[in-house]
């Protein structure tokens, strides 16, 4: 009787036992510690996912524990980390403004990571949009405006790359930062191609293909998000009127470009942000 009450026991421990992409040491070390699972979002998405390589549904319910946990984000620890970003912005003579989400944003989603599409998160867990993206916004909104590059305020903002030894490169005065959330909400959202078989092995598209659900993170809509542009070097009159310019293309960029993937679906376009919003 004992022997036949101990093998349903071993049977469950073994149902539930889950298994996560790690090596066996870190798994282990990760069950000893599950009462205190890691609250980094990025953490969790990049190095915690569930192994859905044999089950996909178990990759929907992945990025659903990672949308659980930014609903229980930590509000002064994001407070903190805004207002370390507002002093380093502060000190090279930025001016943050806010704009928030029109409908859904996602920054790195062709980034390859444990669960097949990507997400961009900081080291410290926070969706941000990197301020390599952010320049490269602004200068798309530029050369949009219909101002050269050759164009000497897009020079002395944006710098110059060397051609052939012809001419030296130089650097750009203006600093972009990473663009941070006022605070985070994310929504799961859903690709559904229709003929898997072109896009996986090169087949010919045909109606019999299944359609087969892709799941990802997004920014949820109306979620406030800071910029900021600085400027390096002496921070004269002329420094200050270049610093304005390559603002107002960044807001035109945000505001009629777009930011991140599938901007053509309308993802990643930024409207004004509630005039309550303040950056403590």
């Amino acid at each position: 009787m004992r022997r036949a009450n101990r093998r349903p026991q071993a049977r469950a421990q073994q149902k539930d036992h889950v298994h996560y992409p790690l090596p066996s040491d870190t798994q282990q070390a990760f069950e000893r510690l599950s009462a205190q699972q890691p609250t980094n979002l990025g953490l969790i998405f990049d190095r915690f996912a569930l192994d859905w390589s044999r089950d996909a549904t178990l990759k929907k319910r992945a990025l659903g524990a990672v949308r659980q946990r930014a609903c229980a984000f930590a509000a002064e620890y994001l407070k903190e980390l805004l207002r370390r970003w507002r002093l380093c912005v502060e000190a090279a003579h930025g001016v943050p403004f806010a704009l928030s989400t029109e409908w859904r944003f996602v920054a790195g989603l062709g980034r390859k990571g444990s669960l097949e599409v990507g997400f961009t998160f900081n080291r410290h867990g926070v969706p941000i949009l990197p301020g390599s993206s952010v320049k490269g916004i602004a200068r798309a909104a530029a050369r949009y405006a219909g101002i050269s590059e050759d164009n000497s305020d897009f020079v002395e903002i944006f710098g110059r790359v060397s051609e052939k030894d012809e001419e030296e490169g130089q650097a750009g005065g203006a600093i972009f930062f990473d663009a941070m959330p006022h605070l985070i909400k994310l929504d799961l959202d859903v690709m559904n191609p229709h003929f898997p078989n072109y896009y996986q092995k090169g087949d010919p598209p045909a109606v019999w293909q299944s359609p087969v659900p892709v799941y990802f993170l997004t920014v949820a809509p109306g979620v406030p998000f800071w910029f900021a542009v600085g400027w390096r070097g002496v921070f004269d009159q002329h420094a200050q009127r270049l610093r304005q310019r390559a603002e107002d293309w960044l807001r035109l960029g945000l505001t009629t470009l777009g930011a991140g993937a599938k901007t053509n679906a309308g993802y990643g376009f930024f409207v004004p942000a509630p005039p309550e919003i303040k950056l403590l």
